[in-house]
């Protein structure tokens, strides 16, 4: 495989290992990244199977301290755990998963199709104005089927974000990249906390302060369902105005000083019934407990 690190991933003794793909069978279908998440690089690919070849993204976790090897064993195991919930999740609006690769440097890098149509907020900026009403809704049950998915199993997803939700080829949307934000936090970096430049805009105002870990240090905020409502609450709003949350900033960092001041993450007036509005206004809620949880959520969203 051309351009590929020769150092080798940490090896792990891991229980239930995790689908293995042979580095043999993804090659680069271009010189770079195609594009960065908020906790790692995702390279466009193609993978050989028996069946024939099709595009992948492999998403290669992105380290501060290269050169810490107890950090990266840690780290290492910790996506092979993920790896290995993640393969035994089947939903529509779940992002399907391949399995890990080895050779894309020191961490196990993750394996999953390609989206061809990329991801919510780049499907919303090209094809806003043309969605009815009635798509922008259906879209918004979908990410809420997908999370209530993953909590109804347990997972926090922890990034939910417009940059980490694909739209298939059926125009459906899928969940991805839950449980980095869970490894993120428990590998103790401070660069795979959930306090990502990327993902701020759709971040819960809890995760502006670290966790006090009772010896007088101090370690990222873990995910929680709770910050996941909210983040779904952005995503809710982000469909119905076709707009990011704090659009109107555009550097990243300021979105933090913007969510300390209290700002709200949507100014204009965004044309939705009234449950909807009252929903939103509930999931953003700066008190964690006193946002709905995803099964409140599904049952008001059922017979809308």
């Amino acid at each position: 495989m051309d351009n590929i690190s020769q150092e080798t991933s940490i090896p792990v003794d891991f229980k239930i290992e995790p689908t293995l793909i042979p580095s043999a069978a993804i090659k680069k279908l271009e010189q770079y990244s195609y594009g960065a998440g908020g906790h790692g690089d995702i390279w466009k690919c193609s993978m050989s199977t028996q069946s024939g070849t099709r595009r992948v993204a492999v998403k290669v976790i992105r380290v501060a301290q290269a050169d810490d090897e107890e950090l990266l064993r840690k780290a290492s195991w910790r996506i092979r755990r993920e790896a290995y919930v993640w393969i035994k999740l089947s939903h529509d609006n779940i992002l399907s998963f391949e399995g890990i690769v080895d050779d894309f440097g020191r961490l196990p890098a993750l394996v999953s199709p390609w989206m061809e149509n990329g991801s919510l907020s780049v499907y919303l900026k090209e094809t806003f104005p043309k969605l009815s009403d009635h798509r922008k809704l259906k879209l918004v049950q979908q990410v809420a089927a997908g999370l209530s998915y993953l909590h109804g199993n347990d997972i926090v997803h922890g990034d939910l974000t417009g940059t980490n939700i694909f739209v298939d080829d059926s125009g459906n949307l899928r969940l991805a990249d839950f449980g980095l934000s869970m490894i993120a936090a428990e590998s103790g970096n401070l660069t795979f906390s959930s306090l990502q430049l990327g993902n701020t805009r759709w971040m819960g105002p809890e995760f502006l302060e670290p966790s006090d870990d009772g010896d007088g240090s101090q370690s990222p905020q873990k995910p929680t369902k709770t910050g996941d409502i909210y983040s779904f609450g952005c995503i809710m709003l982000q469909i119905l105005s076709g707009e990011e949350p704090y659009a109107w900033i555009k550097h990243a960092p300021h979105v933090i000083t913007a969510i300390a001041r209290g700002l709200e993450p949507f100014k204009k007036n965004i044309n939705m019934g009234e449950v909807y509005k009252l929903l939103s206004s509930r999931c953003l809620s700066r008190i964690p407990e006193q946002r709905p949880s995803i099964v409140e959520i599904m049952t008001i969203m059922s017979p809308l």
